[in-house]
């Protein structure tokens, strides 16, 4: 029985890998690797763990609840990056040109600027505000990494933009 789901497993892996050869290791393809659909693998990652029959029902469990916990926070970062932070409670959504607007302005450009020169001050501003670099205190550090997490909402709001712009 063992053998009907390991080839299953490989088939399910070659068919969702369009047509490339399964790998010979556990896990979605190979060494916990992502697809970048996560509905998808949380679904391998599930199936994985209920075709290993080295673990013990507790240890599933455990596994089960980290999934669930690690899809909870991908969740929640991915709701964070698609405001930005800039959404505040009993407001309106603001609407697509503003926030990439308010993104420029924030990494202290004029709105639209060249990408170079959005990419350049990024890695200022990340220079300046890391946390690692601003670590004396407690306050400082919470300071710190508000402001870079900041910083890369804005740019990811600028990558996301430029990205949506491009030919295809």
């Amino acid at each position: 029985m063992d053998q009907i789901f390991e080839r299953l497993e490989r088939l399910v892996k070659a068919w969702t890998n369009s047509g490339a050869a399964p790998s010979a290791g556990r896990g979605w393809g190979g060494s916990g690797a992502s697809r970048g659909d996560s509905d998808l693998d949380a679904a391998m990652a599930e199936l994985d763990d209920f075709l290993d029959t080295s673990k013990t029902e507790t240890e599933r469990r455990e596994s089960e609840e980290r999934r669930r916990a690690e899809e909870r926070r991908a969740q929640e970062a991915r709701a964070r990056t698609r405001d930005g932070g800039y959404r505040t409670q009993g407001t309106q959504e603001p609407s697509t040109k503003s926030v990439v607007e308010d993104a420029y302005r924030y990494l202290g450009l004029p709105p639209y600027a060249a990408f170079a020169d959005v990419k350049t001050a990024y890695k200022k501003l990340l220079f300046k505000h890391h946390p690692d670099r601003n670590s004396g205190t407690p306050d400082q550090m919470k300071r710190a990494t508000e402001t870079s997490s900041r910083i890369n909402a804005a740019y990811q709001i600028i990558e996301a933009y430029e990205e949506s712009r491009a030919p295809r």
